[in-house]
């Protein structure tokens, strides 16, 4: 009997533990004009003002996979929040493509989207990792990173 209730308290505690919320990750402070690497559902507020920028997550990802031989590589879509202050947060859709180490073009692309203006700050895409190796290891959402930079427009 003392068996049985030892097997029932161990699942029971499993079972308690395994439903634990995951620690939050850390609200990031980044100066103005410094590169900054978000989460999805990590948020990061540019010192000396009140925007903030939300990683949602990366969407859809059409980059040709480095172990592939492709004719074009597509973009890599990204959901972000922004928000200035105690205004009603705004989702944006970004679009862009990147090179094998994740980093988007300087120049902007006809139909890409890698950067926004809002609130008078210019918020744009600097890198999407990982990159793509092949076509059988897909990648989790929950490893995506996204650089961002914020500057005053």
């Amino acid at each position: 009997m003392l068996k049985i209730q030892n097997i029932l308290f161990m699942f029971l505690f499993l079972l308690t533990s395994a439903c634990q919320a995951a620690t939050p990750l850390p609200n990031l402070t980044p100066a103005e004009g410094e590169e900054f690497t978000l989460a999805a559902g990590q948020s990061a507020t540019v010192s000396a003002s009140t925007l903030t920028v939300k990683l949602v997550g990366v969407t859809e990802d059409d980059r040709c996979p480095s172990e592939v031989t492709c004719a074009e590589s597509g973009p890599v879509s990204i959901a972000v929040t922004v928000q200035a202050g105690n205004e009603e947060p705004m989702e944006i859709n970004l679009r862009t493509f990147t090179d094998y180490q994740g980093r988007t073009p300087e120049m902007e692309f006809e139909g890409m989207q890698d950067r926004i203006e809002y609130e008078g700050y210019l918020i744009r895409v600097i890198s999407v990792l990982p990159y793509p190796v092949n076509l059988e290891d897909k990648i989790e959402a929950g490893e995506y990173r996204v650089t961002f930079m914020v500057t005053k427009a």
